[in-house]
């Protein structure tokens, strides 16, 4: 079925009841000589290192950020300084005044220039994190420069809960003890989904934002866990190249059936190693609202992206909050899917 989350099968599922140790699941995201530390949500691995540097750290970021990625920080008391970003929410360094972290986003899993992220640390003495999030696992230009780097597979596979911290020659932050929680809940709903035929996509309450222009309701921090014994397993099972070669292909088809439009056009000239989605940006709002509001009236997945922190007022990251829709392009889709986004858009 199509949906914006991965979907899993049952034989995954079997295969995850044998145990496996945090090391080994994390190997596909480390390179030679890396350390990593495994957690339940990717939101606690900013505000970890950010705990290693003092009570009060000053954490610089790009203004084009999910604001609730943000509530593990804010409850340590960080000091956040949102740094303004280009047209393609790159962020420009050069003016960056102390800082103790230094946080670049590879968005959309689309890898970002890091020579300026670098200069300011050395100006600064920060250190550099590369936010992975949205990367589906290390790739030329992703992973190679931080001192950490953070990935989350729960983002990127069909896991209920796992995130990564990547140390490079630096020290790991305290983990976490208990496990996480929650997987029937989760199990239950990709098991239905995996099973129901794509015709009978919209018996399905359809998740998101009803409208382009919401913002997600704010949720309760979730608790600092490890992943569960379930993730684990899938995460090692798990085959990162052929899920690449899935999304690229996936993106390509995306962009061929449905880049040239008027109204918009791809947010990047290309797909990158493995994206996260597919970006389209949208000429006006009002384009974006109407391809959104006809994407949900056929029960297709559709997102827009980020909630912006309250403190942004970057006219660029704003911008593009007001104009980029963004769609699925994980390794689960059915082939041609594509077909049904362009015919649900042939009068929006």
């Amino acid at each position: 079925m199509i949906s914006t989350a991965p979907l899993t099968n049952p034989w995954n599922i079997l295969s995850a009841l044998v145990p496996q140790p945090a090391a080994e699941a994390a190997a596909g995201w480390r390179r030679p000589g890396d350390q990593s530390l495994v957690l339940a949500r990717s939101c606690w691995s900013l505000a970890l290192l950010a705990g290693m540097l003092g009570s009060k750290p000053k954490v610089a970021l790009p203004a084009w950020f999910c604001n609730a990625s943000l509530l593990p920080l804010r409850a340590m008391g960080a000091e956040l300084i949102f740094v303004p970003v280009n047209e393609n929410g790159w962020p420009d360094w050069s003016n960056l005044g102390q800082a103790d972290m230094v946080v670049t986003v590879h968005t959309f899993g689309h890898p970002v220039p890091l020579d300026s992220a670098r200069a300011a640390c050395d100006r600064t003495g920060a250190i550099l994190v590369e936010d992975a999030a949205h990367a589906l696992a290390p790739a030329p230009g992703i992973g190679e420069s931080g001192d950490y780097v953070l990935y989350s597979p729960h983002k990127v596979l069909a896991l209920p809960d796992g995130a990564v911290i990547v140390a490079r020659n630096r020290p790991l932050p305290a983990g976490a003890g208990q496990s996480s929680g929650g997987v029937f809940r989760w199990l239950s709903r990709r098991l239905i989904q995996w099973a129901l035929p794509d015709p009978l996509r919209s018996w399905i309450a359809q998740g998101g934002q009803i409208n382009f222009l919401d913002d997600p309701t704010t949720t309760a921090m979730p608790p600092l866990c490890t992943p569960s014994p379930v993730s684990l397993r899938l995460m090692t099972a798990a085959d990162l190249t052929v899920e690449a070669t899935m999304r690229r292909m996936n993106a390509a088809s995306l962009r061929q059936t449905l880049g040239h439009l008027p109204g918009w056009h791809p947010l990047f000239t290309d797909d990158g190693p493995a994206p996260y989605r597919f970006a389209l940006r949208c000429d006006h709002t009002d384009i974006a609202i109407a391809r959104y509001a006809a994407l949900r009236h056929a029960h297709l997945p559709v997102e827009s992206w980020p909630d912006l922190p309250p403190e942004v007022s970057d006219a660029t990251a704003i911008g593009l909050r007001r104009s980029v829709i963004l769609l699925p392009v994980h390794g689960a889709l059915p082939p041609g899917y594509e077909q049904l986004y362009a015919k649900a858009l042939a009068h929006a």
